[in-house]
């Protein structure tokens, strides 16, 4: 008697991807901090110079917005240093991702590796470099003493969340840019005009614009979720809404995206 085993579906080798990437964190944050050590191998200051690059911006436009808004600069600068790193991490994610399975190309051809694995590593890799502006927030809220509380420490969670957002973004680019080559730099254009989009630099409540207009660009949702602990205060709840509803939905488009892709990946790449 012959035994026929069903093969497994596709979404069934996607889900194993997921699973399989999980128990392989020791393996993919290895190789984040392997690239970061291979980039500024030779460096004296290494990925610090990201930190004196962002730290130099802010010190230079901090005063001179300020005075053009006409703004009280002990609120300003720390406004605008958690916006000005919080971006950078956003949009170095995206960015960094549009290369994520072509970079891989000739590993993920050579050995069984779960592509979600490569995707996680690009996700760690910038969030080690923005765990770099650390001392930014040091000397920028320790010399204009701004408030501490509780409410600092809803930074934790919405941090995570920001993360798990830029998880499922990061596939939809990762998997789009393999597929067509010409989006990588249409990401990079988009990103730049989001940044004048986004309240980074400047704040919807000096300009009276309404929260829930606001509240619409999911970047800013993401932003306001760390500057706002930090800061001092809740963040509201338009942006709590609407960070969690792009993660659900985010992450179910991304998911069904991936299941559709993951076996043609290793053929586009």
């Amino acid at each position: 008697m012959q035994y026929r085993f069903a093969a497994p579906s596709q979404m069934q080798m996607a889900a194993d991807d997921l699973a399989e990437s999980i128990r392989l964190t020791w393996f993919w944050s290895a190789l984040s901090w392997n690239d970061i050590r291979q980039r500024y191998r030779g460096s004296m200051l290494g990925p610090f110079w990201l930190t004196l690059t962002t730290a130099a911006f802010i010190v230079g436009l901090g005063p001179l917005y300020a005075t053009l808004f006409k703004l009280d600069i002990n609120s300003y600068l720390p406004y605008l240093a958690v916006g000005i790193t919080t971006w950078s991490f956003i949009s170095g994610t995206i960015i960094d991702s549009s290369n994520t399975f072509v970079a891989a190309g000739d590993t993920i051809k050579q050995i069984r590796l779960p592509r979600l694995a490569v995707l996680f590593q690009v996700v760690w890799r910038n969030v080690i470099v923005f765990a770099h502006n650390i001392p930014i927030y040091l000397v920028v809220f320790l010399w204009f003493q701004p408030q501490f509380g509780w409410a600092n420490l809803l930074v934790i969670p919405g941090f995570v969340l920001v993360t798990l957002n830029l998880v499922w973004i990061a596939l939809v680019v990762a998997i789009l840019c393999a597929r067509f080559r010409d989006i990588a730099p249409i990401v990079a254009s988009l990103m730049q005009m989001a940044f004048f989009l986004t309240p980074v630099m400047w704040n919807f409540k000096d300009h009276n614009v309404n929260p829930l207009l606001v509240g619409l660009n999911p970047f800013a949702a993401y932003i306001e979720l760390i500057r706002a602990p930090l800061l001092g205060h809740a963040p509201q709840w338009v942006f709590v809404l609407s960070a969690l509803g792009t993660l659900v939905l985010g992450s179910l488009l991304a998911f069904r995206l991936f299941v559709r892709a993951r076996r043609r990946i290793v053929y586009w790449v």
